[in-house]
């Protein structure tokens, strides 16, 4: 019964998935929307002999709240053409099902995994641009602080570093929002999996966004590094080719770290 509740659900939600989709292909800032899913499946398989028994088939009345609350983020957001809106309401209503069918218990078991696909929707476009340029701001301030600190001549002009024989512009792209989002889903993964306590685990989730800037930082100092000693044809080339890659493994690295102290702290 629960899960050919989950499955119809899934289906009149096909639209949405749709274009879910869509927009994670298209836009490389939310390119690990496509993981999200496969990340919940396996946590789910990995739990499924937790997950298997009888349960409290009780009609929790929370979960019917939440269920109606879902439908009608899902009939708003589509009448009004408001993507965010219905693409938030699929996790609300699985995991209303789940309650409703399942009992509080069962979906305290599954409630990571469901809540989790909340990280796959996309911000409003309105959001996002709203956060992209005080982060152009705030990574060329630190960067130029950095480079500064290590005897490199910059001067910084808003968004942009100014170095001798090249000029860095910290464009949209690399202001850093795009490492932000998949270093804050990515230390949730990170917490979910280790032994840390839950306090810890929500001071490592914190700790992502500290993170992502610092991240986004090394990238850019990196960057700035590569033309004032190589020249700019090798900032704006093999480096620039590689500086997602950069970002991703210092984000990790620094993710890393984080969870070591906090596993070290008592």
């Amino acid at each position: 019964m629960l899960l050919a509740c989950v499955i119809l659900a899934i289906i009149i939600y096909l639209p949405v998935i749709r274009g879910l989709a869509g927009q994670w292909m298209a836009d490389p800032n939310y390119r690990h929307g496509l993981l999200i899913p496969l990340i919940s499946g396996l946590i789910v398989w990995r739990e499924r002999g937790s997950l298997s028994g009888p349960h409290e088939n009780i009609g929790n009345l929370y979960g019917l709240i939440l269920i109606f609350i879902a439908a009608g983020l899902l009939i708003t957001g589509t009448a009004a053409a408001e993507l965010f809106t219905a693409r938030v309401s699929l996790p609300l209503m699985m995991f209303g099902i789940i309650l409703y069918l399942g009992g509080r218990r069962f979906a305290g078991k599954i409630a990571f995994p469901v809540l989790f696909l909340l990280m796959m929707v996309p911000l409003p476009y309105i959001i996002y641009f709203k956060m992209t340029f005080p982060m152009q701001i705030l990574s060329a301030r630190l960067s130029s602080a950095i480079l500064r600190a290590i005897g490199v001549s910059v001067i910084r002009k808003g968004n942009i570093l100014m170095l001798p024989g090249y000029t860095l512009e910290v464009v949209a792209a690399c202001s850093g929002l795009r490492s932000l989002m998949t270093m804050i889903t990515l230390s949730m993964v990170f917490a979910y999996f280790s032994s840390l306590g839950k306090t810890k685990k929500i001071i490592l989730v914190a700790c992502s966004v500290p993170v992502a800037i610092a991240a986004n930082m090394i990238r850019l100092v990196v960057t700035a590094l590569g033309a004032y000693t190589v020249g700019a044809g090798f900032a704006d080339g093999p480096l620039h080719e590689i500086s997602g890659l950069i970002v991703f493994l210092a984000g990790m690295l620094l993710l890393m770290l984080c969870a070591g102290v906090l596993k070290w702290i008592k």
